[in-house]
């Protein structure tokens, strides 16, 4: 199987994937947050008071279409990982390809579940399209993957723009009412929910570069660049400063713009949120790389903290579930309803908190020898019940 070459299977697992995966999960949960307080992105809040405008001002620059694309790439290299294991065993391409179908599937219903009852602006399923759409490409050549990722490029350079354009017309005409959560308490609500399941996924397929960074994933995956990654040092440093330099100009003035700076229009505010959004593309890489970096000194020692965000990262699944539903929980009008009250600034403590409840609970698993309950059964669905030693992906 030379055209699915990758890093060899390694016996001890490495640090770098989880350690990312884990702080991620945080800055998603603040991204998820912000929704359920009127503070999600591209949201105006030049009339918020100093922590909310702070809030917003760091949220668009480091945070937002930051956190997803990199934990977009990271599920690229866990897909290009496990393919790269399948293939070692001898897995016959066909298997592996219904393996590839089946994790697409399961993350679709898994999603599906996620958004009919707790975030609708969920990405599992997003995940699922991706690895259906894109998945066969593992089992292609190296050329044949950089390829892919120049065509998405190139087709994101359009697509993108034009949705951030109808986004900032429909908040120009409809306000923030435009992109509110769907709420529990009537049948319109619930229809809302319903209406929009087989919308989400291909509207964040369309609107954000979701496949290209799969695909980034899976070129990264093929280099190895988290396995062994002291060896890719230099290049993980070049990936890191050219990253998150072009992230922070990227997300500059749109970040500008949302603490009342100065005012673009519609257009122009549309045109803005799309070079934050492409740029989120670079972002993700440098930050994955960052914390890859970070990972080399910390494997030395793996104090309690690392070892705890290194096990919520490999339990990510269950952990990106629970930081969910406990952010929706407590900030959802509908239910404890604290998101109306505390503004953007209150939206990133409770989703901190949620994530500490995470840590600590994962803490706990780890010592305890037990994976992510969800983790461990996307993997009995996916492998029909057979024991495989295999890094979460989701």
């Amino acid at each position: 199987m030379g055209t699915t070459a990758g890093p060899p299977p390694r016996a001890e697992r490495e640090l770098a994937p989880d350690l990312a995966r884990g702080f991620m999960l945080l800055l998603i949960a603040m991204a998820y947050a912000g929704v359920y307080a009127g503070a999600g992105f591209g949201t105006d809040a030049a009339d918020s008071g100093p922590l909310d405008r702070g809030a917003a001002f760091a949220t668009t620059l480091l945070l937002d279409n930051r956190a997803f694309p990199m934990f977009a790439i990271l599920f690229g290299y866990g897909m290009a990982w496990m393919v790269s294991r399948q293939s070692a065993r001898g897995t016959t391409d066909a298997e592996i390809r219904r393996l590839l179908r089946r994790r697409g599937l399961f993350l679709l219903l898994f999603g599906f579940v996620h958004a009919l009852l707790v975030f609708p602006g969920e990405i599992l399923t997003s995940y699922g399209l991706a690895a259906l759409v894109t998945g066969w490409l593992l089992l292609r050549s190296t050329r044949a993957v950089t390829r892919a990722a120049v065509v998405f490029a190139a087709i994101y350079a359009v697509t993108v723009p034009l949705a951030m354009l109808a986004m900032s017309l429909g908040t120009d005409l409809a306000g923030g009412e435009a992109y509110a959560t769907a709420g529990y308490l009537t049948a319109e609500d619930w229809a809302n929910r319903l209406f929009g399941l087989p919308f989400g996924p291909v509207f964040i397929a369309i609107a954000y570069p979701l496949f290209l960074l799969v695909v980034l994933g899976y070129r990264a995956g093929r280099a190895g660049l988290l396995d062994g990654p002291a060896s890719h040092r230099t290049l993980l440093t070049r990936i890191a400063v050219v990253g998150v330099a072009v992230s922070v100009a990227g997300a500059l003035p749109s970040a500008l713009e949302a603490v009342g700076a100065f005012d673009a229009g519609t257009v122009g505010g549309g045109l803005l949120m799309a070079l934050q959004v492409l740029t989120g593309v670079f972002g993700g890489a440098g930050y994955a790389a960052l914390f890859t970096l970070w990972a080399i000194r910390l494997d030395r020692t793996r104090g309690p903290l690392t070892r705890a965000v290194a096990a919520v990262g490999r339990r990510s699944l269950t952990f990106y579930i629970l930081n969910s539903v406990l952010v929706a929980v407590v900030l959802h009008p509908d239910l404890v309803g604290v998101g109306s009250r505390v503004g953007g600034f209150g939206a990133l403590v409770v989703a901190t908190l949620a994530w500490l409840v995470g840590l600590g609970l994962a803490a706990w698993l780890a010592r305890s020898g037990r994976p992510g309950p969800l983790d461990a059964l996307m993997r009995r669905l996916v492998h029909g019940g057979r024991r495989r030693a295999e890094r979460p992906v989701a």
